[in-house]
Parts: C-alpha cells; structure tokens; sequence
C-alpha cells in the first residue's frame, strides 16, 4: 500500500525560501561591492545581478483580483514555484510604500512583509535608471 505523502504549502516554504533569497542577493552584493573581499566579481554589480534575475517590472493596479495598488515587481523565476519581491506604491514612479516577498506554486501563494536593506539598495539601484 502506498502512502501520499502531503506537499507543503507556499505559507509552510515561504520562510525557508525566502532565507535562500536574502542571503543570495546580500552575497552577492559583498562579492561586487566590498573590494576588501578581492572577489573576481568585484565591481561587475549590475551584471551579476542582471544574470541573477527574470525581470523588473511594473504591475499595473486592478491587475489581480484584490491588488488595489500597483507595485514594481523583482521576478526571480515563473512558472511554478515562482518568487519574487514587491515593492507597494500609489502610483507608478512614486516611492514604495511596502516591500514584500511572494511564493507561489500552482493554485497556492503566500506573501510576507520584508524589511531587510538588500531590497531597498536593489531599488535604489533600479529606480536610478529608470
């Protein structure tokens, strides 16, 4: 006899992956940014960070069922699971008002508030360009 054995939820995972994250990005923000490191990545930020990304986007308000307001999206990857963090604004190009991390898989999600500095220097760095 076999026995099903129960996947966990995005509100079960969530933490855990959200972790790899934060400690994904902070890594290798040290690893460009911190020339004490003498990492052969140094100085080469954006492109490492470009190749460790899907997209920065900019999700319209109304777009989803219950998303009143627009946020400027930092995808990692699509499909199931996905992830990605998301900054909470009025309007687009106004400053965020919140910073979140969602999980989701296929017909589950999860969302929590984050506050760690990485997300602020990664939109400061992006909000500069655009």
């Amino acid at each position: 006899m076999q026995t099903q054995t129960k996947q966990k939820t995005c509100a079960e995972l969530i933490s855990a992956r959200y972790s790899d994250r934060v400690h994904q990005f902070s890594e290798l923000e040290d690893q460009c940014c911190n020339e004490t490191l003498g990492h052969e990545n140094y100085g080469y930020w954006s492109e490492r960070f470009n190749e460790s990304i899907l997209a920065f986007d900019f999700v319209e308000a109304n777009t989803f069922d219950n998303q009143p307001d627009g946020y400027y999206r930092l995808q990692f990857c699509w499909g199931g699971p996905s992830d990605e963090v998301r900054y909470y604004t009025k309007a687009e190009h106004e400053r965020f008002y919140k910073i979140t991390y969602s999980y989701m898989d296929w017909f589950d999600g999860a969302e929590i508030e984050v506050f760690d500095d990485i997300w602020h220097n990664i939109f400061n760095d992006f909000t500069d360009v655009i």
